[in-house]
């Protein structure tokens, strides 16, 4: 039994992985629900386009500090212990939300800074958590481990939009003191982490990249991997801030917003049980390919008309399925890497897994950006604010797509091995 307990993956560094996870989704959500929302209220009656402008300029430098980050921080994380990275960057975070709280009546002017603030608090946290993460959770438990990360961070997201959302209509204040409390559990827990294996880590990306297409046939599913992760980037989260900003025009409130990020997010549990019983690799574009068609065809609905059903029925079909796109992405950047016995560059595939996210990112805010100059310059609608959300959809399609092709890639590269380990076994055999 004591040795059972001591080979779980879900032992004390593995609950306090996911407790990371979770708290850091907490300061999450105040960002980018409630931050955005605040901007969005903060304009006058003419319109919305130049608010949108503020928050697509807030993604754009915060993904840029974010992606560029990892180039700063990767040299020391070879030799400084991971989680004191967690522990500054989770010092950080909680700095963002003290800028928040001291500017809200003038976040449009300093959004700038807020935003590089949060890119390198964010940036620090995610380079020492992804890199504790990976050294942590073995290849064979990756699969169960993000399924159950994920279903804590959806009860995260059922728990905290609703009450957050709450606090912030009657006392920011209230929500500021809870976010610092936020802030010193993640210090705590990020400490408690305890990597079961130590690696000789390098961080030469640009060795690492040569080396990568160099040998670019055997490592297919890692250049996947970024492939995958760079259209996540231009889809997954340019959605989310759409959806605050079609919520938060259509229903005006941050209670609405959060009730219903809540309501969807209790939805999506049953989905990732579902997930949970019934996934194999073989039957992963039974779970991919219908998620990536529903969430289109809702967003087909807004286009068409864009109304409160609509934006509802978009909000729901998103929220309830896209945590199984998001179990996988998780699950393979933080397991290829290890499945192609590449222990030793974990650092430099971590760096490129987020820069290809930023690339995305980034675009999907310019996407945020120009449709808010365009809308501006035509009289302050909405027009190409719908013409972005229907280019984010292409992406999100790619996104599913390039999952698929992933999977398939993996699940081949599993067969070539069994058959090759048969053969050798058989030579055995007849020696």
């Amino acid at each position: 039994m004591q040795r059972k307990s001591k080979n779980s993956v879900f032992d004390l560094s593995g609950i306090s992985i996911i407790a990371c996870d979770c708290l850091q989704a907490v300061m999450c959500i105040f960002i980018d629900l409630f931050f955005v929302s605040k901007i969005l209220k903060s304009g006058s009656g003419d319109g919305i386009s130049s608010q949108i402008i503020s928050i697509g300029l807030f993604y754009v430098i915060y993904y840029i500090v974010l992606s560029g980050s990892y180039s700063v921080t990767g040299f020391a994380l070879k030799k400084i212990n991971k989680s004191l990275f967690v522990s500054l960057g989770s010092i950080l975070l909680a700095g963002v939300v003290l800028l928040v709280y001291f500017l809200q009546n003038n976040l449009a002017t300093f959004v700038p800074l807020i935003a590089a603030v949060y890119g390198l608090g964010f940036g620090l946290y995610s380079a020492g958590y992804n890199g504790l993460t990976a050294e942590t959770i073995s290849s064979k438990h990756q699969v169960k481990f993000f399924a159950v990360k994920k279903i804590m961070f959806q009860m995260v997201y059922i728990a905290f939009p609703i009450s957050l959302g709450f606090l912030a209509d009657i006392d920011f204040s209230i929500v500021t003191y809870i976010m610092f409390g936020v802030a010193a559990l993640l210090v705590v827990f990020s400490f408690l982490i305890r990597p079961k294996k130590s690696y000789q880590q390098s961080f030469n990306v640009p060795k690492f990249t040569k080396y990568m297409w160099q040998n670019r046939k055997q490592n297919k599913a890692l250049w996947l991997v970024y492939l995958q992760n760079f259209f996540r980037g231009a889809s997954y989260d340019c959605f989310t801030t759409l959806i605050t900003i079609l919520v938060i025009s259509n229903f005006g409130s941050n209670e609405s917003l959060g009730m219903f990020q809540s309501i969807f997010t209790a939805c999506s549990l049953l989905t990732m049980f579902f997930y949970l019983k019934f996934y194999r690799k073989k039957r992963c574009v039974a779970f991919i390919a219908p998620t990536v068609a529903l969430v289109a065809c809702t967003i087909v609905a807004i286009l068409t008309a864009t109304n409160q059903i609509t934006i509802v029925l978009f909000y729901g079909v998103y929220v309830t399925l896209n945590v199984i796109l998001m179990s996988i992405s998780d699950s393979r950047r933080s397991g290829v890497v290890r499945v192609l016995s590449l222990h030793s560059h974990i650092l430099e595939s971590n760096a490129l897994s987020e820069f290809s996210l930023g690339l995305g990112r980034i675009l999907g805010s310019l996407f945020l950006i120009f449709a808010g100059l365009f809308d501006g310059m035509t009289g302050g609608g909405t027009i190409f604010l719908k013409i972005a959300l229907g280019v984010v959809v292409l992406m999100y399609a790619c996104y599913g797509l390039s999952l698929i092709w992933l999977e398939k890639t993996l699940i081949k590269q599993d067969e070539e091995f069994r058959k090759a380990h048969l053969e050798e076994n058989i030579v055995k055999t007849e020696d």
